[in-house]
């Protein structure tokens, strides 16, 4: 291969690499929370709460419905559980890393990937 397509194909290659990493560190969770607030609602039929989402400098941006993916990671007060979401968590506060889509309903809903419960 001449030396003009190796270097042409090397765009590419670094947009993967780069594209591979993020998606890794959105299913860790890693990285500033997607949704941050206080879960104000409980919906028991499909599972979801319902976040009032709060900016970073503390403005409110709107109600987000939440519902945990299949393998997410719930951390309640510092402890990894297997339990589902309920209605004992209204009030609580929540951080978020959510999934690569957010559903354009109202409230827009999307999935957990990772949930931390204070």
């Amino acid at each position: 291969m001449s030396i003009v397509r190796s270097i042409s194909l090397l765009p590419l290659i670094l947009l993967l690499l780069t594209l591979g990493c993020s998606e890794e560190a959105a299913e860790k969770g890693e990285g500033k929370a997607h949704v941050s607030g206080v879960i104000t609602d409980f919906y028991e039929e499909k599972g979801q709460v319902l976040i009032d989402n709060e900016e970073d400098n503390g403005t409110k941006s709107g109600p987000i419905l939440i519902s945990l993916h299949t393998d997410a990671e719930l951390i309640i007060n510092g402890e990894t559980v297997t339990a589902p979401l309920d209605g004992t968590l209204v009030g609580r506060r929540a951080e978020v890393w959510t999934g690569p889509s957010i559903a354009k309903s109202s409230p827009p809903q999307t999935t957990a990937l990772k949930m931390v419960i204070y």
